[in-house]
């Protein structure tokens, strides 16, 4: 059981048998001068923080248990070893003559503006071995989602939101794939591969202005315009979070230098969109103007050599202007042959609810009721409530489909990332195959099984991280990813009830 209590600073000791110390030492000054021994310069920095706060970081507070009639910090040992030191920066003596660092007169310093709380407030455990689970959560990683769960780069720079920056500039550029793209799976795949892992990366690619004007796009301020409609730019776009999502794929490394990004793009010529289907004017993303009309060159075969070479040439700035006119002309009319945009199809807008449109009627009934009301929620308007409806649904579809025996092999007990699986391959045996699989259940399959399972991390943040809230590009990529095997799965439970 544990208690909250408030505790006066000096009332309180370090640990002499710290998990952070080589060995048990012996009494509390060699406790301190072990942990400056050990990382110096990082506890100079907490106390930094601490007298300029005026506190401790109140979302984590220290654990201690009663021992031989004193409270021994059990967890916390860095902060009250910072502020033992602050009070009394004599104690850093030992670690300075070890070091040869100006400890004592750091914290002398430090002392001037600050010296932190006279008491604070600590979990007080019955016992070390009480103790020892949340010990142990906060220190050996993410433990499948039950311990400390860092941000991603992504994550941070939408917190931090440093403008102008690269991360910034690569979630932004994310975003409006995100959008544009809001029903290709396979993209939205990769997208989320990037952002969790690649997000510096590709903020190093985007920042590249020849980047931006060979692959079609531009920012303005904190919008990314595109210069080309969305079928011109897939192959492109599609190329670049293709190449920095597989795991042997580009590196920052790669692209570091100026030549190198110039041969990036030199060696991606096939997939650049064509420069005289430029747009008149920039597009934001999700937005599908007319094409144009008269002399320039169109979508739909109207097209005028010159006006259309001219119009490129401005463009880029690159290439002689008959040779461009006589070239972009051609393309023009050849593409202007597969008919009209209806017929080539353009990308669906983006989905205003979560699985829109979708029935299933083999379901409980409770779940086709859940369905419809989340149907009338607009992601824009409640994203996180549309995250957490959408991950109930998944695994309430999932359930029933392992309660009629559709899904075989599962139990309702699983993870979810588990009883995915189980579905999927329910569905398609050869499923967890990249060359046999089922193309609908592709994405589903990438996102929660390979990759780290995006997907089910990105689900159980929306319901269990305070800081997991979720984004309508997500919510909306989510609901894409997992809409075929929701449909299949309503098929099954029929099929097994026959």
């Amino acid at each position: 059981m544990l208690m909250v209590i408030n505790e006066a600073v000096s009332g309180l000791l370090l640990d002499e048998r710290n998990p952070r110390f080589p060995e048990q030492v012996s009494g509390q000054d060699e406790a301190v001068t072990a942990m400056l021994v050990d990382a110096a310069p990082k506890l100079v920095n907490l106390a930094q923080d601490i007298a300029n706060e005026g506190s401790l970081n109140p979302t984590e507070l220290p654990v201690v248990v009663e021992e031989d009639g004193e409270l021994v910090v059990v967890e916390g040992n860095r902060r009250l070893a910072a502020l033992k030191l602050l009070r009394n920066p004599d104690l850093a003596t030992a670690a300075s003559e070890q070091l040869g660092i100006e400890l004592v007169r750091r914290f002398k310093a430090l002392q001037q503006i600050g010296v932190g709380p006279d008491s604070i407030d600590v979990f007080k455990a019955e016992s070390r071995e009480a103790a020892r689970h949340w010990i142990e959560l906060r220190h050996t990683g993410e433990n499948d989602g039950v311990g400390v769960l860092g941000w991603q780069a992504w994550q941070t720079n939408n917190y931090r939101r440093r403008r102008g920056s690269q991360a910034d500039r690569a979630t932004l550029f994310c975003q409006a794939v995100e959008t544009d793209f809001a029903g290709d799976a396979s993209l939205l795949s990769d997208v989320a591969a990037v952002r969790r892992n690649r997000l510096t990366t590709l903020g190093r690619l985007v920042a590249d202005p020849d980047v931006r004007r060979d692959f079609g796009f531009l920012f303005d301020g904190d919008d990314v315009l595109f210069e080309y409609e969305t079928e011109d730019l897939r192959p492109g776009i599609g190329r670049i979070f293709g190449d920095l999502a597989a795991r042997s794929g580009v590196t920052v490394t790669d692209i570091k230098s100026k030549d190198q990004r110039r041969a990036y793009i030199s060696e991606r010529s096939d997939v650049l969109p064509d420069r005289a289907r430029r747009l008149a004017e920039p597009r934001s993303p999700g937005q599908h103007p007319l094409p144009p009309t008269g002399g320039q060159a169109t979508r739909s075969g109207t097209t005028g050599g010159a006006d259309s070479g001219s119009g490129e040439a401005s463009g880029n700035g690159t290439g002689s202007q008959e040779d461009d006119s006589a070239s972009g002309a051609g393309e023009s009319e050849n593409r202007s042959g597969a008919g009209s945009d209806e017929k080539r199809g353009r990308t669906p807008p983006p989905e205003n609810v979560i699985f829109k449109s979708l029935k299933l009627p083999h379901v409980h009934v409770r779940i086709r009721e859940l369905l419809g009301m989340a149907q009338r929620i607009n992601i824009n308007d409640a994203a996180p409530v549309c995250g957490i409806l959408l991950r109930v649904i998944v695994e309430l579809v999932i359930t029933d489909a392992i309660q009629s025996r559709a899904v075989t092999g599962a139990s309702e007990g699983e993870s979810l990332k588990k009883k995915i699986r189980h579905a999927l391959l329910s569905i398609d045996p050869e499923c967890q195959n990249p060359t046999k699989r089922d193309k609908t259940l592709e994405a589903a399959w990438i996102k929660s099984q390979d990759n780290d399972a995006l997907a089910v991390q990105s689900l159980h943040a929306f319901v269990h991280n305070v800081h997991g809230q979720a984004a309508p590009t997500e919510v909306r990529a989510l609901s894409l990813t997992f809409r075929p095997l929701l449909e299949r799965l309503d098929q099954l439970i029929a099929s097994s009830a026959k």
